[in-house]
């Protein structure tokens, strides 16, 4: 049910022109936005607020400090017209105006801004708008974790495909196979969440440290298994265990169910990745059991792989180019044309 808010004005003197703001603000971060903002009323606003206005009731109502703007925090405010934030700085030498002559008490103006902690970044002039840019010094690592985690199926499925269709590949492959599961699938994606706690990216440090230790725990028993048979007891390597594989897959499957839960706050792109990944890991926990059911995990196994490569790559290049060369379509409408990630 929603909530309808009356704005008492009863204390105003009659003076007053009636006019009346809502100025909503938040931190530029992962998992900050428009919809967790907090927000101020701007009472008697200018009948057309300049930028040199709304930088003055942001430093009067203690939002920012006069001695932060433009040296560790970025001020930008969103443009209804054109869907998009633009800072403050540009909106003062380009002079853009906002009316706000028709807004009251009762219907009152909305005017969003975004906040950006540059403390641990540069900031760089002469773009070709006029405006400053942010280079920041914490890069973000989650395109290689995601090559990481595509190369990871990817080999996985090749073990899987020589198992059900024997002779695709030499017998030779599985000496390779756990080296690159230790050291790219695991030991790589743990690094890269570990870099994300950095940036204060939760998603992806829980997403990446997570799976790289799965498959270091991986990795491990096959180093094991495929160099050191002779140390391990016969009766351990004959042992099918399937039982305790489809446990140890289902509660993994657990764990990719609450990272799903949480792409409906980011992009769709992230969020068919992660529902095509629980597909696969459900038919993997049933597959000792059945071997149709190996096929499909072995299928959706491949489509995990080329899906994910294909976002590695669109955030990869976004990253690079610093806007959306490929479209990540986010869930959140005014978070089109920002440089989204696609795990944050």
């Amino acid at each position: 049910m929603s909530t309808h808010v009356l704005i008492d004005a009863s204390d105003e003197d009659n003076s007053s022109s009636g006019r009346m703001a809502v100025v909503r603000y938040f931190l530029d971060r992962p998992g900050y936005g428009i919809d967790n903002s907090s927000a101020r009323l701007w009472k008697d606003p200018p009948k057309s607020v300049t930028a040199s206005d709304i930088k003055s009731f942001l430093e009067k109502q203690g939002i920012v400090d006069v001695a932060d703007c433009g040296t560790t925090l970025l001020e930008e405010v969103y443009l209804d017209r054109f869907k998009c934030y633009m800072l403050l700085d540009a909106c003062e030498k380009d002079k853009i105006r906002f009316d706000f002559s028709a807004t009251t008490k009762q219907e009152p103006g909305i005017l969003n801004v975004r906040l950006t902690d540059i403390s641990t970044g540069q900031v760089e002039s002469g773009s070709p708008s006029g405006s400053s840019t942010v280079t920041s010094r914490i890069c973000n690592t989650s395109p290689i974790g995601l090559f990481a985690f595509s190369m990871t199926v990817g080999m996985e499925m090749m073990d899987l495909t020589g198992k059900l269709c024997p002779g695709s590949f030499d017998p030779s492959w599985v000496l390779t196979w756990g080296p690159y599961a230790f050291y790219v699938s695991g030991l790589l994606q743990f690094v890269v969440g570990l870099w994300e706690v950095t940036r204060n990216n939760i998603y992806g440090a829980t997403a990446f440290m997570s799976f790289g230790s799965f498959w270091m725990a991986n990795a491990t028993k096959l180093i094991l298994t495929t160099y050191f048979p002779a140390d391990i007891d016969p009766v351990l390597l004959d042992s099918s265990d399937n039982l305790g594989y489809c446990f140890r897959n289902l509660y993994i499957l657990a764990f990719v169910m609450a990272l799903f839960k949480q792409t409906l706050t980011m992009t769709k792109m992230t969020s068919t990745l992660i529902a095509l990944l629980t597909v696969q890991l459900l038919a993997t926990a049933i597959s000792p059991y059945a071997v149709a059911v190996e096929w499909i995990a072995m299928i959706f196994g491949w489509i995990v792989s080329i899906f994910s490569f294909y976002v590695f790559t669109a955030e990869f290049t976004n990253e690079v180019y610093n806007r959306e060369v490929f479209k990540l379509y986010p869930w959140k409408k005014e978070d089109e044309g920002d440089t989204l990630e696609v795990y944050g």
